[in-house]
């Protein structure tokens, strides 16, 4: 029985991710959700423009914002793992990226009331020596129908400040949301599922 247990740890420390990792962002909410597969890690948010190029598809988007910001983290953190990750809601040919006023906030998620829209999450995992391992995961959310009652509770809040949609689905957000079709965590911003298999790489 020892000699079985041994080997079962021996597989666990084979297949635990990298010892020193940095998430290349500030977002509160990846952090939280990084915790939830990796037990230690540094914080590095990177300063890179986030502005989409004329032309360029969501998705080719957010995974090319989160390689800068992975590479960007990874130029002053020689030797770590780098994660950066980037989400951008979209409706049609409507994107929706970080609000900074209650006033956007109400209009997009006024827009969204009673509508389903998309959120897509790019992930890339810079490795010492440079290699990159970038993905996209997408899910489809259905909005509840807003109530001024409700709109206004949430503007209130403030939590919409800096989310791609306007709302977060992990805090207060959920009550505006009547169902999410794919992993929940695209939405809130770092899809974990696939992560978990490149970090084991």
């Amino acid at each position: 029985m020892r000699i079985i247990l041994k080997a079962a740890n021996a597989r666990n420390i084979r297949h635990r991710p990298p010892a020193n990792i940095i998430l290349a962002s500030g977002s509160p909410r990846r952090k939280r959700l990084l915790r939830k597969i990796v037990r230690s890690f540094t914080v590095r948010p990177a300063r890179i423009s986030e502005r989409l190029l004329r032309g360029e598809g969501n998705t080719a988007a957010c995974m090319r914002l989160a390689e800068a910001k992975a590479r960007a983290s990874a130029r002053r953190s020689g030797g770590a793992v780098v994660i950066g990750a980037d989400t951008i809601a979209y409706r049609g040919k409507k994107i929706y990226r970080k609000t900074g006023s209650a006033r956007t906030a109400l209009r997009i998620l006024l827009e969204l009331s009673g509508r389903a829209h998309y959120v897509v999450t790019g992930v890339a995992v810079v490795f010492p020596g440079g290699k990159c391992v970038k993905y996209f995961v997408r899910a489809a959310v259905r909005m509840k129908k807003l109530t001024p009652k409700m709109l206004e509770s949430y503007l209130k809040s403030g939590e919409w400040k800096g989310r791609a949609g306007s709302y977060d689905v992990s805090g207060k957000g959920k009550r505006l949301v009547e169902r999410v079709k794919g992993e929940r965590e695209t939405v809130v911003g770092l899809p974990l599922k696939k992560l978990r298999l490149v970090l084991k790489k």
